[in-house]
């Protein structure tokens, strides 16, 4: 009896599908739900407006506060002399807020006791009208920067908003202090020169397999060298980790599924948006459009490899950002309709990741760089080997009853008959309930906790 009603509840959504699909010009959105927001995980705290009275950030813990317009929020850390030192600050405008480009974001600083800048760093919003979370730090290094920032004691870090905002809402702030742990010998030296700007290894091949992505840094699940896929519904930002070593660099092509001959995707340029951070969640790199002219739309991060003088270089903060062996982060952003119009519904989007490099000897810290928060485990560095399932010469789409349903199931909700909205719908349906079933049989996901 149970099995008969199942079944009846599946028809009966069947037929409603149709129903909406049949309605001329229905939008998809009518359908879609809202976009998650970023999910910040800590203690409360609440900063003050001077740095008398500052509440105190203590290494390897979460805070979330929140920041309004041009307000600016002041904390403690305390700080030895012999330890480097990144205070971040992840910035989370709700999905959808007014915002604007390169104007709207927050300015993260670090002082020392006698009022030196240590660092900063001022994480900004680069396309207008695209509300995501905003992630960098401010560091302190042991060895270089001011004398006054190598002495122990209390510094005062910053949060600022930045002034004029059109969005008048408060924005969640989640901090974390992260202190490295000094090195007592080792490899200590930068990357090889010309390392950073060598071409981007070749992007993997293969089946995709389903991996939901995070709702922040904190609850990112683990992928290694692969091609993952995911839903992602306008609007939202999802978050992944990746194992990567001393001496290895890590690459990413997010895209989206269309037929390449479909000159529609040229509206969907700026549909996607990727940046890599490191493993104290600085911005590590920021994704560049990969697609030619009718091709699906896809953008690509490719870092240096990871080195620990490169703390040192002067080449860019990019290359700085890969100074410690880690968990790194993508973070995929897929734009909300007023930026990418034909995008007004949850949609697949394919991940393809490489961690490209042998692995080499990094320094030796004092203490475990793993407690701290660096380093690699060794259940870590299982993860960063490809995936069994993506097997070279496998592309999505190619020979291969799974690879072509995958492609053809994509390619209904991808784009090719843009335009169609009652294909689209029919379609659109039809994928969510084939996904979640493939879902729940191959790997179990726990919904997302409640903002």
């Amino acid at each position: 009896m149970k099995d008969r009603r199942k079944v009846r509840a599946g028809l009966t959504m069947a037929a409603a599908l149709c129903a909406v699909a049949a309605a001329p010009g229905t939008a998809l959105a009518d359908s879609a739900t809202g976009a998650r927001a970023y999910e910040t995980r800590g203690t409360r705290i609440s900063g003050s407006d001077g740095d008398a009275g500052a509440p105190s950030l203590a290494a390897g813990r979460a805070y979330v506060d929140s920041v309004g317009p041009g307000e600016k929020r002041y904390y403690g850390v305390r700080l030895d002399t012999k330890s480097a030192a990144y205070v971040s600050a992840v910035a989370a405008p709700r999905p959808g807020a007014e915002v604007t480009s390169y104007r709207d974001g927050v300015k993260v600083t670090l002082e020392s006791p006698d009022g030196g800048v240590c660092g900063t760093a001022s994480p900004k919003i680069e396309t207008s009208g695209v509300a995501y979370p905003l992630a960098d730090y401010a560091s302190r290094q042991i060895d270089s920067g001011p004398a006054s920032c190598h002495q122990a004691g209390r510094y005062v870090v910053t949060v600022e908003r930045q002034d004029g905002s059109p969005d008048p809402e408060r924005w969640p702030v989640e901090l974390r202090l992260m202190v490295e742990p000094p090195v007592k010998g080792g490899a200590t030296g930068a990357a090889p020169e010309g390392s950073s700007s060598s071409p981007s290894p070749e992007a993997p091949d293969g089946t995709p397999l389903p991996r939901r992505g995070g709702r922040g840094f904190t609850d990112a699940p683990t992928l290694g060298t692969g091609v993952w896929r995911d839903e992602i519904t306008p609007g939202e930002t999802h978050f992944y980790r990746v194992p990567v070593d001393w001496g290895q660099r890590l690459s990413a092509v997010a895209e989206l599924s269309a037929d390449g001959k479909d000159q529609s995707t040229r509206l969907l340029d700026r549909a996607l948006a990727l940046h890599a951070y490191n493993p104290a969640r600085g911005l590590a790199k920021r994704g560049t459009p990969a697609a030619q002219d009718g091709e699906p739309p896809r953008t690509q991060v490719a870092t240096a490899p990871v080195a620990y003088g490169n703390r040192y270089a002067n080449t860019g903060s990019t290359v700085r950002a890969m100074s410690f062996s880690g968990g790194y982060f993508l973070a995929v952003t897929l734009n909300p309709p007023q930026v990418a119009p034909h995008l007004n519904s949850s949609v697949p989007v394919v991940l393809r990741v490489r961690v490209a490099g042998d692995a080499r000897g990094g320094p030796a810290y004092d203490k475990d760089p793993v407690k701290a928060g660096f380093g690699l485990t060794a259940a870590d560095r299982r993860a960063a080997k490809r995936h069994p399932l993506a097997a070279d010469g496998d592309r999505m789409g190619s020979s291969g009853s799974g690879a072509a349903d995958s492609k053809d199931a994509l390619r209904v909700v991808g784009y090719a008959g843009i335009g169609t909205g009652t294909a689209l719908v029919l379609g659109l349906g039809a994928w969510t309930l084939t996904a979640r079933r493939r879902a729940s049989a191959q790997q179990r996901y726990g919904p997302p906790p409640a903002w």
